[in-house]
């Protein structure tokens, strides 16, 4: 049985920028990210779930935790969130309309932001904590359709086709899901690694799901709605978690 381990509860002031921040942030990612075709996405909800539990299980300062969650994509609207320097940059212009931010914290949260795509060995618990929770709501069938859906929308800006961008989306998961720093997501990640392997292993349907996806990543359907569509058209066995992955049922008490 695992000890709860959370610690640093928020106080007033912190509760009430977390509120702040995560309305600003959620309105920009839907808005401005992808050129608004992310409207509507629940990626921010489910990243400040998972990381919430995280810190439940690993400890460290939990508004620091639930912050960077929430800021973690705001590079996103600038139109992409894979250089470390720009997405600083980004992050701490966002963050500076918060008067009750301490300098101390933006710094942090900063952090959190930056590592959340190119991880690093001097990430500190609660950046580590929020890299992992994005890791994992990019694992299982939904990271699937979601990394589809950013290759189309952003990283290809085309249909997706054939078995390179195929080779290209595997390679990108396997390398995202072999780099996470807490025990509790490695232990998560295991759970929904078993649905990845069964997709990939069949190269027929991955091939057909991932065109499939990708025509519907170009005419702006997000992932949750896909990922809906799926279900429903397919009993492939690699599809069988990935209604608990949409409300994050993996995670447990």
């Amino acid at each position: 049985m695992t000890t709860w381990v959370g610690s640093m509860r928020m106080d007033n002031r912190q509760t009430r920028l977390v509120r702040e921040i995560s309305e600003k942030a959620l309105r920009l990612f839907w808005e401005e990210s992808f050129g608004g075709m992310a409207y509507g996405s629940r990626h921010l909800h489910r990243v400040q779930r998972i990381a919430e539990f995280l810190w439940k299980k690993e400890g460290g300062d939990e508004f620091l935790v639930l912050a960077g969650a929430w800021v973690h994509d705001v590079a996103l609207a600038n139109g992409h969130d894979y250089d470390p320097q720009d997405v600083a940059q980004l992050t701490r212009t966002f963050l500076r309309q918060f008067e009750l931010l301490r300098r101390d914290e933006t710094d942090r949260l900063v952090a959190c932001a930056e590592g959340h795509e190119s991880g690093g060995d001097s990430l500190s618990l609660e950046a580590r904590i929020v890299h992992d929770a994005d890791v994992l709501d990019k694992g299982g069938l939904l990271g699937v359709v979601r990394h589809i859906w950013k290759m189309t929308n952003m990283l290809e800006n085309r249909i997706l086709g054939g078995e390179h961008d195929l080779k290209k989306l595997e390679n990108h998961l396997t390398q995202r899901q072999n780099r996470l720093y807490t025990q509790t997501a490695r232990r998560l990640a295991n759970h929904l690694r078993g649905s990845v392997d069964l997709f990939f292993r069949d190269r027929r349907f991955a091939l057909e799901t991932m065109t499939w996806v990708s025509r519907l990543a170009t005419r702006g359907i997000i992932t949750e709605k896909v990922a809906e569509q799926l279900v429903s058209r397919s009993d492939h066995p690699s599809l069988g978690r990935l209604k608990d992955q949409l409300e994050c049922r993996y995670l447990g008490p």
